[in-house]
């Protein structure tokens, strides 16, 4: 796994900050249980549809439920004292100081970029309104982050009938609204 160019990438940039031991890109995640002959379980329709999307384009994918969203989330470095219970877990387990969280105005939701998702704001059957994002460090791969972002649209409008709107967050687009 470390010499696929696709995870070097990440593993380089998870290098720059401060992180919890073995963390690891979402999609590191997902190809190593592949590659272990380990099932990937179902979680929901919603879930799932990201998770064969990051496989396919070999790209981290996660989602959030919007309703549960206090204030309005962006991508930050954590000052290490926001809130976070893991997806799954029960006592607060913040962010390092400098970690790339995604976060809103109670604390911390997602940390090192989608790598450990929080029990808050996670999907779940009765999610009505989705923030899923696809992330991409590498502009070489421009190409097939649209490409994961078009199948990503299309597989949900025809399996689970949303409606979708897709932004590019970058640095020369650094905020969008989600409410509009």
């Amino acid at each position: 796994m470390s010499r696929n160019p696709v995870i070097v990438v990440w593993r380089e940039a998870f290098r720059r900050f401060k992180t919890k031991k073995g963390a690891r890109c979402s999609v590191e995640a997902l190809l190593k249980r592949v590659k272990n002959g380990q099932h990937i379980r179902t979680i929901n329709p919603l879930v799932d549809i990201y998770n064969s999307v990051s496989l396919r384009y070999g790209l981290p994918c996660g989602g959030e439920d919007i309703d549960t969203f206090v204030g309005d989330i962006r991508l930050a470095l954590a000052d290490g004292h926001e809130p976070f219970i893991p997806l799954g877990g029960e006592e607060n387990d913040p962010p390092y100081e400098g970690e790339i969280v995604y976060k809103d105005d109670v604390g911390a939701i997602c940390r090192c970029w989608n790598w450990r998702e929080a029990q808050r704001t996670m999907l779940t059957e009765q999610t009505k309104h989705a923030f899923l994002c696809i992330e991409s460090i590498d502009e070489t791969r421009n190409e097939v982050l649209y490409q994961a972002l078009e199948e990503l649209a299309s597989s949900i409008r025809r399996h689970l009938g949303g409606t979708v709107k897709t932004h590019i967050v970058d640095i020369h687009h650094p905020e969008i609204s989600i409410t509009d």
